[in-house]
């Protein structure tokens, strides 16, 4: 899941669908290699230089930023996307503070 957000919301929506992205994440696959750079989302949050991996099989490619967009992006997330979140089966978790990754501004 790779977001190129429009819209940010002033307060997280964590349900269903950001917790289980919580728990996945908690279990990813993360990239041996990194960028030379990184992506910076439209509210100024940073992500990592990596790629990183979700759920079964090859997994649901993402950035370090997967809960972010979620919690502060949900608009912006494409049905067939929030539908892969959906189908991720690793239980939910409550999010921490660095997962949310407050928008700075």
């Amino acid at each position: 899941m790779m977001v190129e957000p429009s819209k940010t919301s002033a307060t997280p929506l964590i349900d269903e669908l950001t917790r289980k992205m919580t728990a996945a994440w908690r279990r990813r696959r993360d990239s041996e290699h990194g960028y030379r750079g990184f992506h910076t989302c439209t509210c100024g949050v940073w992500s990592d230089n990596k790629n990183h991996w979700v759920g079964d099989g090859d997994g649901l490619l993402t950035n370090s930023l997967c809960v972010h967009y979620l919690a502060f992006h949900r608009d912006d997330i494409p049905q067939e996307e929030l539908d892969k979140v959906r189908a991720l089966t690793y239980g939910e978790e409550e999010p921490n503070e660095k997962e949310l990754a407050k928008p700075k501004r």
